[in-house]
């Protein structure tokens, strides 16, 4: 009776780590399809609080993404890579940065649209020029 109470509480606490592990690591987007949002996020060479994804005149497609920089970032050089699975499939190799410090603006226009389902995932990165 006792190894299986040991074995049960064992069972319990491997569950509840696992479910810990599975809703820590998980973000939902609504529609379920929708590769656009934004969360607070540390990037390479900046913190940024905000991402707005701005639509070409047809708005399945992506024009620019505009990233709010919560720490200073003058004079630092930024590119943006769009990825699906992990494969780029667009870059912005030049993202003029705007604004005053601690509200600066990244904006990353892209050379050619890219439809809002080609692409899963964002990387931004600012480094010193």
């Amino acid at each position: 009776m006792r190894k299986s109470r040991v074995l049960l509480a064992g069972v319990a606490v491997a569950a509840a780590g696992a479910a810990t592990t599975a809703f820590t690591a998980s973000n939902t987007l609504a529609p379920p399809d929708n590769v656009a949002g934004y969360d607070d996020a540390v990037v390479s060479g900046a913190t940024v609080n905000n991402i707005r994804y701005n639509p070409h005149t047809n708005p399945a497609q992506l024009a620019s993404v505009a990233f709010t920089a919560t720490s200073d970032v003058t004079n630092l050089a930024a590119t943006m890579n769009l990825t699906m699975s992990g494969t780029s499939v667009a870059t912005s190799s030049s993202c003029p940065i705007t604004g005053t410090v601690g509200a600066q603006v990244i904006t990353c226009t892209l050379s050619s649209p890219v439809l809002f389902e080609a692409f899963d995932g964002i990387g931004l990165t600012v480094v010193s020029q």
